[in-house]
This record gives structure tokens, C-alpha cells and sequence, in this order.
């Protein structure tokens, strides 16, 4: 997944509002960080309770106990509406 780099939408010396801009800009940075927090890694949590409302493409780390998709503890695909096992 490639990450994501705020754009400007116009130059900085053409918003009215220069805080108002900064401000956006700081917290577009922001979100991106929060979204790829390892450097290029994908990182899942571990899942203890079915997703709700899951979908063909859903990856998922089932902790295998309180959730077990069929093959115990990993990472799980949804895949033609069935869970597969990846790991």
C-alpha cells in the first residue's frame, strides 16, 4: 500500500487564512502518520470477536481462542465469503 503525502491544494502565499492552513496541513500529516506508523509495515491488531459486518477482501489476525475462523490463531482473508487462512 503506497503512502499517503498531503498535497497543497494552492500556493501557501494565496490562503487568506495562514493558520487556518497550517493547521490543516499539520493534521494531514498527522493522519498519514497514524495510518502507516511502522515505516511501509502493515500491522493488524488481534481480533477477538468476529468483525462485524465482514466482506470479501477483509485481512484479519484472529487471536484463535475467543475468535477461531477454523485454523486457530493467524492471519485470515475473506475470501468468496469464507475465512482463509494465510498463516
Amino acid at each position: 500500500m503506497a503512502r499517503y503525502f498531503p498535497g497543497s491544494p494552492t500556493s501557501p502565499d494565496e490562503i487568506k487564512d495562514r493558520v487556518l492552513y497550517e493547521w490543516i496541513f499539520r493534521e494531514l500529516n498527522n493522519i498519514s502518520a497514524a495510518m502507516f506508523p511502522t515505516g511501509g509495515r502493515l500491522t493488524l491488531d488481534k481480533q477477538f470477536v468476529l468483525p462485524q459486518k465482514p466482506q470479501d477482501g477483509d485481512i484479519v489476525y484472529a487471536d484463535g481462542t475467543s475468535w477461531n475462523p477454523g485454523g486457530g490463531v493467524g492471519i485470515y482473508a475473506r475470501i468468496n465469503n469464507a475465512w482463509v487462512k494465510l498463516s
